[in-house]
């Protein structure tokens, strides 16, 4: 009975965030790629000192590419806490998909890292909709996600990781455009990729932080990333 409850209410918010990322209304809404300048980011990678533009660039038409290497990340300067997040992604035309992820509720930077106390979407290949918690970044699973839930102790790089895998998989293929949405709401986290739910958990830190886009192993575009405050 309490598995079922626990599923019934999996049901109800995943609804929710049906409804409320279909919703055709712009009120609130922030793009988070207007300005396509890159001071109105922060930037990190390891090693440090590397400038932000050998590594990310806007084109004109909105497009943040990424290179991949160093391994770092473009975070905003705002904070977000309660939030819907569209945002296309895709790996670059003629190059083989390798590792990304989007950073949500980013707190701080550890040193010697290129991993910041954060949550993360995975946008890997294969491993597309997982999400971690680095750091402390704490997840824990209910009765209709404990299978799906794993914890170990990441050392200096990774701090202690909570996270949880997929449920399907709804990548496209490489060179093709990838469209995820997320739902970051109190302790609810909800990830649909290509209008399919692939992941969600009851479990997360309620806090407010940056949101990241990740450099981690091989080109990667991002565009349309429209954020919508629900707070």
């Amino acid at each position: 009975m309490r598995f079922l409850l626990s599923f019934i209410g999996t049901l109800c918010f995943c609804a929710v965030f049906v409804c409320t990322m279909c919703a055709d209304s712009a009120f609130g809404q922030v793009n988070l790629f207007e300005k396509r300048n890159l001071a109105d980011w922060d930037f990190h990678c390891d090693p440090s000192g590397t400038a932000a533009g050998s590594v990310y660039s806007f084109s004109n038409d909105g497009v943040l590419s990424c290179k991949g290497e160093p391994f770092g990340y473009l975070a905003t300067k705002n904070l977000y806490k309660n939030f819907q997040l569209s945002v296309e992604y895709r790996w670059s035309a003629g190059a083989k998909p390798t590792n990304s992820g989007i950073f949500l509720r980013l707190k701080s930077q550890p040193e010697n890292t290129f991993l910041p106390q954060c949550y993360e979407v995975q946008l890997g290949h294969g491993r597309n909709g997982d999400i971690w918690g680095f750091h402390g970044m704490t997840l824990t699973a209910s009765e209709d996600t404990k299978s799906r839930f794993s914890e170990r102790d990441g050392g200096a790089k990774l701090g202690h990781i909570s996270g949880f895998s997929k449920v399907s998989d709804a990548e496209r293929e490489a060179g093709e455009w990838n469209q995820i949405e997320i739902l970051c709401s109190g302790n609810i986290i909800v990830i649909a990729v290509n209008g399919k739910i692939v992941n969600w958990t009851r479990g997360a830190e309620v806090t407010a932080g940056k949101i990241g886009f990740q450099s981690e192993g091989g080109p990667v575009e991002f565009r349309n990333a429209v954020l919508r405050p629900i707070e």
